[in-house]
């Protein structure tokens, strides 16, 4: 019964955007029906998904897909996010969401009407698109034709806390930009001359883009935690997805920052404003047409994947025609000098596209080579460290000091004061490269987080005076921003370069000795779960003042699906991470693996500070 309510729902509101997408001419309707039907329709899809997530909270096995993907046995939370951790699900969770931001953006919008409906209709377009998709391919409402007693669980690797939230966040960023997508084709198909939507492109794309940075640090955290392979980040094919729009969405939301300068490259942010949706669509394709293989990638169908290939090819087609057809007739001429704001967001802008276009070609590539000689080969971390990251360094060094640069002249107030305290911080963190363990990537990331921050807090120092209001705070907002990102380049520096590995036979009660701390093997403990068995390897960590912490790491075993995930223990502090992973047994001794990661805990307190950063901007609008 509760399928057929879901199903019932989700044709229903794909009937109410069908009807706001009749012309005019043909049906003559009010704004205030226009807005019923539009938020009748997020109503319907909304009750769509709890429908699915009620199916598979009861454990109603009749549901075809919550017999495949969960089990009487679940703990709660993984009985509501099993809802959206299989294809069927995650897809009804983006059109869930897609109609939700048309539903936001027409409570919001002070755009004139016939803009607001302009934009309501292109996003009631990508709704119904993606509504079919889910109705014609992937129908998360099937029935089972047999009865069954009991369903087959989730996978046990997407059983976490973590993992649980990591999806929504992520396709709030990824959904967001369609939004964005919406607004820059109504604005070239507009006819009144109304700039409004300039400013609502600036706050939908600081939201999309925040939510995703959250979505991509959650991945991020969960993989270092529960992957055991003691990182955050291992330029898999699937991060690298995420990591497009993410890029092209910062260029975006500084591209945007030229309005301040009365400056707006228009043509510029539509593009932009296409291609986020489009790498958006683009990622949901590759994680789901079985053509990727990822620890992140599940659900996979080449039949379903190339049904979603097609929308892409439709949705950026159709963008990008437009884009060619009807580009912005209004031109501001650029105010280009050698080193002023303009010049350094353009140069920032290319740069992050050349990146983009790199990620783009080692993640398609060998994809493409597969295809045409069967032959497979493999594009990791080696590659991108050495193509990616050298391409993204003059960015962040004109990040350290674009706040500071003029719309409309070559000066830079105070000019000495940033020269003398980079000379000085250049030689205090030299000097303690060559005394410790000198690398040169190391000298450099570290001297350009520094450098990130302390210019930063420079330029706050002299523009503006120190005061406990709100108005401070968000007149320092880019500048706190930037100290994020500078503060999360020293995390990723020193956790990359400077991480420690040690591997070690031991069994219960042997001690070792790592970075001046014991380490001993207390005893083995296995505990029965609500869902799995719980085997764990305890050790203590002590110093001179006795036992610091116990570090616990093991393996989970899950008898429905008879998985073994390997779950790491760490110690975390503010300056290191100590971090256990626990391997096979042998004569009583086990394979014990551990990591020394030095100033991780940066990478979170960065991220945490922009997307602290991007919730000030967007209260500022």
């Amino acid at each position: 019964m509760i399928s057929l309510i879901g199903f019932s729902a989700l044709c229903l509101s794909s009937i109410f955007s069908c009807i706001v997408l009749i012309p005019k001419s043909i049906l003559q309707i009010k704004i205030k029906y226009f807005l019923f039907f539009i938020r009748s329709s997020t109503f319907l899809v909304c009750l769509s998904f709890l429908s699915l997530i009620f199916a598979y909270v009861t454990s109603d096995f009749s549901n075809f897909n919550v017999f495949q993907n969960s089990h009487s046995e679940k703990p709660l939370i993984y009985k509501i996010t099993g809802a959206w951790g299989n294809h069927e699900g995650s897809i009804l969770l983006w059109v869930c969401m897609i109609s939700i931001y048309g539903f936001i953006y027409s409570l919001l919008s002070k755009s004139l009407d016939s803009f607001k409906i302009l934009v309501l209709k292109i996003q009631s377009s990508l709704f119904i698109i993606f509504c079919f998709f889910i109705i014609f391919t992937s129908n998360p409402f099937l029935v089972n034709s047999v009865i069954v007693e009991e369903g087959l669980g989730l996978n046990p690797i997407l059983q976490d806390p973590a993992l649980a939230i990591h999806p929504p966040m992520l396709y709030l960023g990824y959904v967001g930009f369609s939004l964005v997508f919406s607004l820059a084709i109504a604005s070239l198909l507009k006819t009144e001359s109304d700039q409004m939507w300039v400013l609502e492109t600036q706050k939908w794309s600081i939201i999309s883009w925040g939510f995703l940075t959250a979505g991509i640090a959650l991945g991020s955290y969960w993989a270092y935690y529960e992957l055991g392979w003691g990182g955050w980040w291992f330029w898999d094919p699937v991060e690298n997805i995420s990591l497009m729009p993410w890029i092209a969405g910062l260029a975006l939301v500084h591209s945007l920052l030229m309005i301040k300068g009365e400056q707006a490259i228009q043509r510029w942010i539509v593009f932009l404003s296409i291609l986020c949706f489009s790498l958006s669509i683009l990622g949901t394709f590759l994680v789901r047409s079985g053509i990727l293989t990822s620890v992140h990638s599940f659900a996979a169908d080449a039949s379903r994947g190339l049904f979603i290939l097609l929308i892409f090819f439709v949705t950026t087609g159709f963008g990008f025609l437009v884009f060619l057809i009807k580009s912005p007739t209004k031109k501001n001429d650029l105010n280009l000098l050698l080193i002023n704001k303009t010049s350094a967001l353009i140069i920032n802008n290319i740069l992050m596209m050349i990146a983009v276009l790199t990620i783009l070609i080692g993640t398609i590539y060998p994809i493409i080579i597969e295809v045409l000689t069967n032959t497979r080969i493999s594009v990791g971390g080696p590659y991108f460290n050495s193509t990616v990251l050298p391409i993204l360094l003059p960015g962040f060094l004109l990040m350290s000091v674009a706040p500071v640069l003029s719309w409309q002249t070559n000066k830079i107030k105070k000019f000495r004061v940033y020269v003398i305290c980079f000379l000085i911080l250049s030689l205090i963190i030299t000097i303690q490269s060559y005394l410790t363990t000198f690398n040169p990537w190391g000298l450099i990331g570290l001297l350009l987080g520094s450098w990130i921050i302390v210019g930063s807090l420079i330029s706050v120092i002299l523009r503006y005076k120190f005061s406990f209001t709100s108005k401070y705070i968000k007149s320092i907002n880019s500048f706190t921003a930037h100290i994020g990102v500078g503060v999360m380049i020293i995390g990723v520096t020193y956790s990359s370069v400077y991480q420690k590995e040690f591997n070690f036979n031991m069994q219960i009660g042997d001690e070792i000795t790592i970075e001046n701390q014991l380490l001993k093997f207390d005893e083995i403990k296995i505990v029965d779960q609500e869902n799995y068995q719980s085997l764990r390897a305890v050790f203590s960590l002590i110093n001179n003042n006795g036992i610091i912490s116990y570090i616990d790491p093991g393996k989970n075993y899950y008898p429905v699906s008879k998985m073994i995930t390997t779950e790491a223990g760490i110690y975390h502090a503010w300056l290191k991470d100590i971090y256990i992973t626990l391997g096979s047994e042998t004569d009583n001794q086990w394979f014990i693996k551990v990591y020394i990661n030095p100033l991780v805990s940066f990478i979170w307190i960065g991220v945490f500070i922009m997307i602290f950063a991007s919730i000030v901007a967007v209260i500022k609008k």
